[in-house]
């Protein structure tokens, strides 16, 4: 279990820190963009390495064997949030998008509200062994962060193609980040969804 925390608490250090990397982005500061970029692929691969060796004792020890299951789909899934979340961090790191100020706060609306929804799942994810209603609790609430994160979502993307001063390169190019910032939320959602039906059965 302490491991499982550790790996979770991972997860929610990466995700305070990718908010840090799009601030100091927004302010033009790249040597520490670099520099949280690395901060955050060094804690990716932590969570790569808890998540097998739970793995790996779960099944060598026969732990846990009636939810084994469910908890090695917990963790393989969770496991996407931060490998997502790299991705994103070396996409600003390395392409620097040219991200006008109106849209900037959009953007950092945008991180908030997947910010939220992965912290929301966090605390679902350490209650899924305590007490699986609160489990249920907040990742209902993961959906209705996500929903907000959408239409976050829906209006950059609007205003990304009504700017007649860009050409289409340069809207995909933005298009394309909204995108994979909006992924975290989904993907926060679908492991929320994954762990209500996993807590209903149990």
């Amino acid at each position: 279990m302490d491991s499982i925390n550790n790996f979770l608490d991972n997860i929610l250090n990466i995700n305070n820190l990718f908010k840090k990397l799009l601030e100091s982005y927004f302010k033009k500061n790249f040597d520490e963009v670099e520099n949280i970029t690395n901060q955050i692929s060094d804690l990716e691969s932590q969570c790569d390495k808890i998540r097998r060796d739970v793995e790996r004792k779960i099944y060598q020890e026969t732990l846990i064997p009636d939810m084994r299951g469910d908890v090695l789909g917990m963790l393989e899934n969770l496991d996407k949030i931060p490998g997502q979340i790299q991705a994103n961090a070396h996409s600003f790191n390395t392409e620097k998008p040219v991200i006008e100020s109106e849209l900037s706060k959009n953007f950092l609306q945008l991180c908030d509200y997947a910010s939220e929804c992965i912290a929301l799942l966090i605390e679902g994810s350490r209650n899924f062994f305590i007490d699986k209603k609160v489990t249920i609790e907040k990742c209902l609430q993961v959906s209705k962060i996500e929903s907000k994160a959408d239409k976050v979502s829906t209006v950059l993307k609007k205003n990304i193609f009504s700017n007649e001063k860009n050409g289409l390169a340069t809207k995909v190019h933005l298009r394309y980040f909204v995108e994979i910032m909006d992924e975290v939320a989904n993907l926060s959602e679908d492991v929320a969804d994954r762990l209500i039906i996993s807590s209903s059965k149990n």
